[in-house]
């Protein structure tokens, strides 16, 4: 098709050369395999028939190129896709389309790991704190950090702000709100944020802490920069978002906008998951896009716990939170999901301490009442 309506060295003057790549892994014979990513280069750039455009640059610098393609093992190939810059622009969910908009619809692929150039760096430069910044914020320079969150649902603004000052006595570094607590009737997201931002204003003042309270904001659209502007307002440390319910672009929109922790949750992600007939790696979902988005933190669930995650799994999300990226800093990784004061020695003796340890129920239900079971954890994690 030509189009005589546009002029092809202007085009070519707008498009930089700069490219991401992606990292997909396609489960077919060879010959079907390379079928598939020839065709998810067009379909992931321009989705227009490529024999059909006359369009010089869009041939040679709009439409995604195979970098690369080699056995992968177990009956599936890698495909090392490279997409121009410009295509996404200076927007997260155009980003994530990029990646794997309409390709993620079709069967047996998955997406294995994304890496973008410098040039992209400066428009998702990544957390604003990150680990470095959080040990620092917290006054935790050598040790894993700890986490626990405010249960069960249900509960009224006045027990949550109780439950939290006794977390905060006991030194715990962050409270989350539970995931499912939002804005219900029992406990309206402004009356729970502003007496629990008290509660642990007044724990701080008492024991020269840094305990930081992070409400969970995953709500409508409509309601969440106000409900920032709420957190900021009545001192709350950070903000939590679930990207699988509210979008990556939330994440990316407050680590850009506020000076809070930003913390992403797991809930809802497990849908993009690779199961066996394509999605996205585990590693990449919660490791490597939520620290592109600009997460301090990223809650995820343990192995050995509630959910299904191996130990194989649980390190590469870690690996990839961490991973030296130039000037993105290293994301914190939270393990929880039915997590254990028991299981303490064990996870740091897994993670090290670039880790979060987010021990929720347990800390709440075993012997020696709450204060001093957080202290008990803290402790822990300050053990050499």
């Amino acid at each position: 098709m030509k189009f005589k309506y546009y002029d092809d060295a202007v085009l070519k003057s707008q498009i930089s050369g700069d490219r991401f790549t992606v990292t997909y892994r396609i489960r077919a014979n060879e010959k079907e395999a390379l079928e598939m990513a020839k065709t998810m280069c067009v379909e992931q750039s321009v989705e227009f028939p490529a024999e059909h455009i006359e369009c010089e640059t869009i041939q040679s610098d709009v439409i995604g190129k195979i970098e690369e393609f080699k056995d992968a093992g177990n009956g599936a190939f890698r495909a090392v896709l490279s997409y121009a810059s410009e295509n996404v622009g200076e927007d997260f969910p155009q980003f994530i389309n990029a990646v794997f908009g309409n390709s993620s619809i079709l069967p047996d692929i998955t997406v294995e790991r994304v890496d973008i150039s410098e040039k992209m760096k400066e428009v998702f430069p990544g957390p604003r704190r990150g680990l470095p910044g959080l040990r620092e914020l917290l006054d935790a320079r050598d040790r894993p950090l700890s986490f626990t969150a405010l249960k069960p649902l249900g509960l009224p603004s006045e027990a949550l702000a109780e439950e939290a000052y006794r977390c905060a006595l006991g030194g715990i570094d962050l409270i989350k709100d539970d995931h499912g607590l939002m804005n219900q009737s029992f406990a309206e997201y402004r009356d729970r944020v502003k007496k629990v931002s008290a509660a642990v204003r007044k724990a701080n003042e008492e024991t020269k802490g840094h305990t930081v309270y992070v409400p969970n904001l995953s709500g409508a659209f409509s309601s969440m920069l106000d409900r920032i502007s709420v957190a900021e307002e009545y001192g709350a440390g950070g903000v939590m978002f679930a990207p699988g319910l509210v979008g990556f672009d939330m994440l990316y929109y407050a680590s850009r906008h506020t000076d809070l922790v930003v913390v992403g949750h797991p809930a809802f992600i497990g849908c993009y998951i690779d199961r066996g007939r394509g999605g996205i790696d585990v590693e990449c979902l919660i490791g490597q896009l939520p620290r592109y988005a600009g997460a301090d933190i990223m809650v995820f669930p343990n192995f050995g716990g509630r959910f299904s995650f191996s130990e194989e799994q649980c390190h590469g999300i870690q690996e990839m939170a961490l991973e030296d990226l130039g000037v993105i800093k290293p994301m914190a990784v939270s393990p929880a999901g039915g997590m254990k004061v028991e299981r303490i020695d064990e996870m740091r003796r897994f993670y090290g301490n670039d880790v979060s340890l987010l021990i929720g129920g347990s800390l709440f239900t075993s012997p020696g009442g709450l204060t001093e079971n957080c202290r008990k954890f803290k402790e822990k994690l300050e053990e050499k």
